[in-house]
């Protein structure tokens, strides 16, 4: 089994690289959900860079009280290989002086890191921010060392330093926020490790997107060496079901922890229902009014990034045919398969639990899918990758007319105005579910679109219609050429990024 390395990040690193190298103090924060890699990165960065892994002074900051960040702050200071920071270690006594000791080690040019940031939003730490804020505006002038500080909660990171009534507003001098792996990403994991079934690619994708912690936690339960016939079920049992298992609570743990009552309620019915109206929202909570249920979906979306409500193509934000998904992937696969299987598993055989969630997780899949074909538009578009070049990108069409007959839906529309040129997609887990019937279907719901008023903006283009699936055979692909379709899986997108990937693997 190959060793796990470092994947991705070329740029951030780059970044970073830079801002080191600039000659200035720094102040930088860097951002992103969490086991997205943050302290990965500048433990990476560290490893090619002897004089910052000598001058580097990390911090985690508990959740706690002032006595117990002051008392953590000097166990990382005792336990530094630098004289003049162990020394400094007996000064730490509150928060002024703490400050004070992150001053005195950036003027003598080291670089502190202090990760979970965000927990100085808390009442009984805030006092250390203004503390801080006298440290900062002295060293912003200095030309030796830095400070980092990583935080996972956009808002809380948001209330601490770009907040106008924060002490630290307008004190950065850097940021990066540290998104998922891409699938040129993900694709160097999978070639390092051998996985070249691409529904193992889905389902790895279903459950975990692209948070290198949770790749990291796979290969170390030895997920890439399991046959493909047995991943769907091993993925289950040993990420999350088993005693041993290393999620099976994280999601409560670290997302759910503090959502209460009804946003919970909110979260567990989007899991089941992924693309469900404020219509059908407010069935599911009818003993709350329609102003209440938009609060809870407000704090949901804009305070937790917890759900994200997404329009038809056209469609103005006014529109009523809005549709709300959970953002995560993560999050939904945890609340829609895995937490209803590990419920089972505490009654139940292992087997018979598992047995009952894999329908679920095709089920899941499926919708997952959409969404990776979404983003693989977008991130080749972005590279200048593939055969269509985008100026827009939506995840489709739909209405909601009241006789079903006439509804509308089409998985994904991709437009490039340039050219003026439209790609119709229809996107099947299962490439044996593009039928003739299915496909009849695909070709009534594009002609009824082009007869909407929206749809009439695209008279005079040029039109694309294409079926994706994970894997298609040389003999499917013959017969939807026959019929006036292209054909795209994932191998096809994976093979854009192969000669992407080789000069990064020859370094």
């Amino acid at each position: 089994m190959a060793d796990w390395s470092f994947y991705g990040r070329d740029t951030d690193l780059q970044e970073l690289r830079a801002l080191l190298g600039a000659g200035r103090w720094f102040f930088c924060r860097i951002q992103g959900r969490r086991r997205i890699g943050k302290t990965a990165l500048l433990n990476q960065l560290a490893k090619s860079d002897e004089q910052l892994r000598q001058r580097l002074i990390y911090m985690q900051v508990p959740d706690s009280d002032e006595l117990d960040v002051i008392s953590t702050f000097r166990v990382s200071l005792e336990e530094s290989d630098v004289p003049m920071v162990r020394e400094l270690a007996p000064t730490v006594l509150d928060f002024l002086s703490m400050a004070a000791a992150i001053g005195a080690m950036c003027r003598a040019g080291m670089v502190v890191v202090l990760d979970e940031f965000q927990y100085f939003t808390r009442a009984g730490l805030w006092p250390f921010n203004s503390f801080l804020q006298a440290q900062v505006d002295e060293l912003r002038n200095t030309q030796q060392g830095g400070l980092f500080v990583l935080g996972s909660i956009q808002s809380e990171m948001e209330a601490l330093l770009n907040d106008k009534a924060a002490p630290l507003y307008g004190r950065l001098t850097a940021q990066r926020h540290l998104d998922h792996w891409d699938f040129q990403d993900l694709q160097e994991v999978f070639a390092a490790h051998a996985i070249g079934d691409p529904y193992q690619w889905l389902t790895l994708w279903c459950f975990f997107e692209g948070v290198p912690k949770f790749y990291r936690d796979a290969y170390e339960q030895g997920l890439f060496d399991v046959a493909p016939d047995r991943f769907q079920a091993e993925v289950l049992s040993r990420m999350f079901l088993m005693s041993s298992s290393p999620l099976t609570e994280e999601a409560d743990t670290w997302f759910l922890r503090e959502i209460r009552g009804r946003g919970v309620s909110i979260l567990n019915f989007l899991a089941r229902h992924p693309g469900c109206t404020n219509g059908e929202l407010k069935a599911a909570v009818a003993d709350h009014s329609e102003s209440a249920l938009g609060a809870y979906l407000s704090s949901l979306a804009n305070n937790f990034r917890m759900i994200d409500k997404q329009w038809p193509v056209f469609s103005g934000t006014q529109s009523r045919n809005a549709r709300y998904y959970i953002t995560d992937n993560f999050l939904q696969a945890w609340l829609a398969v895995a937490k209803p299987a590990r419920d089972a598993a505490r009654l139940r055989p292992l087997e018979r639990a598992i047995e009952i969630a894999l329908p679920r997780l095709l089920t899941l899949e499926g919708h997952a899918f959409e969404r990776l074909i979404k983003n693989l538009h977008i991130e080749c578009s972005k590279k200048g990758l593939g055969d269509f070049e985008l100026t827009d990108i939506n995840m489709g069409y739909w209405n909601r007319p009241k006789d079903a007959a006439r509804a509308i839906e089409i998985d994904l529309v991709a437009l490039n105005r340039e050219t003026r040129t439209v790609r119709f997609g229809s996107c099947k887990r299962s490439p044996a579910v593009h039928t003739s019937a299915s496909l009849s279907e695909f070709d009534r719901h594009i002609e009824a679109f082009l007869s909407t008023k929206e749809g009439r903006q695209l008279l005079g283009w040029t039109i694309q219609k294409v079926c994706f699936s994970p894997v298609f055979s040389a003999a499917q692909r013959e017969a939807l050429r026959s019929k006036g379709y292209d054909s795209r899986d994932l191998r096809d997108y994976a093979k854009l990024f192969a000669m992407k990937n080789a000069p990064r693997d020859e370094k």
